[in-house]
């Protein structure tokens, strides 16, 4: 049984190059989750919306939905081809083999804008998508956290205080402990990716979209999720570790391009129940977020200062 892999990403194409074996990690009615050594990556249905971990392939859901493959069973990574393997058989007609050819590897890696990008207009933009949102999620909380609203439930309560106090230390020039509180929000949440989960991710895109990845909170910030990653699930995990390394979905992506309204609303409502959204609500965050280069600058003379000031 043999099927196509059509469309990936430079991530998951770098991982498949180690050629590294591994397991089935987890199967849903339109993905096959595969374990290769530390990382993972996703077998997923034809239409399925890419993630920088995802293999997208020719068949539909319900064909992979039938695939008798389960949790556990060998992988080989073989050249050209994944071949997931029934325990206790060498027969070649008790496995599944997908063949790696894709049309499509697509570029994950998220860099700063060119100069002259419009930051204002896809602030803008990105708004009134979370403003047309119906999914819940963080993005109910894109006004609260500026101020004391009604709390919503317990989970979205303990976000806005995390958000409103990252945003009153960040006004300080406090970014370890800004860093610190929003990090905090790993891990809650409920399904594959929580939502505090997919808002860090989304956070992490925003300071690049922003021009501010090398920005001391934002470097903080990163040193801050990595020791949590433990708090949530291998999944979720997989897409964290991603976003630490600057790569995230191809909707994410395309944000450089400043997409028409319709096509930041569909990209991003394809993307889980609320994921999508949760993430969309993140970027926005971090362009709101008040980072004070000034101040940024004033240490580096100092530092400069002290480095040249002759020793007594």
């Amino acid at each position: 049984m043999c099927h196509v892999i059509t469309t990936t990403s430079t991530y998951a194409d770098q991982i498949l190059s180690c050629r590294i074996s591994g397991t089935v990690h987890s199967v849903y009615k339109k993905t096959i989750n595969i374990r290769l050594g530390q990382h993972l990556l996703a077998l997923q249905s034809t239409a399925s919306p890419l993630s920088p971990i995802s293999l997208i392939t020719d068949m539909e859901g319900q064909s992979m939905d039938q695939l008798p493959i389960r949790p556990g069973q060998p992988v080989n990574v073989l050249g050209d081809r994944i071949e997931i393997v029934m325990p206790d058989s060498a027969s070649a007609e008790c496995s599944s083999s997908f063949l790696y050819r894709p049309e499509e590897i697509c570029e994950s890696q998220l860099v700063s804008p060119l100069p002259g990008f419009s930051h204002a207009k896809l602030y803008a933009r990105l708004r009134s998508v979370l403003s047309t949102s119906d999914t819940g999620g963080f993005c109910l909380l894109s006004d609260s956290y500026k101020s004391s609203a009604e709390p919503f439930d317990l989970i979205l309560e303990t976000a806005r205080k995390r958000m409103s106090s990252c945003m009153l230390l960040l006004e300080q020039g406090q970014y370890q402990e800004a860093a610190s509180t929003l990090a905090g929000l790993l891990g809650l949440g409920i399904g594959l990716t929580p939502s505090g989960d997919d808002f860090l991710c989304g956070v992490l895109a925003g300071l690049l979209l922003r021009n501010q990845g090398s920005h001391p909170f934002a470097l903080e910030l990163g040193c801050q999720i990595r020791p949590r990653l433990a708090n949530t699930n291998e999944i979720s995990r997989a897409f964290l570790n991603c976003a630490l390394v600057s790569h995230f979905s191809r909707a994410v992506i395309s944000l450089t391009l400043l997409p028409p309204f319709e096509d930041i609303l569909k990209s991003f409502s394809e993307i889980g129940h609320s994921s999508g959204m949760d993430t969309l609500s993140g970027i926005v965050y971090a362009l709101e977020l008040k980072l004070d280069d000034k101040r940024l600058l004033r240490s580096k003379k100092d530092a400069v200062s002290t480095i040249r000031r002759p020793c007594l």
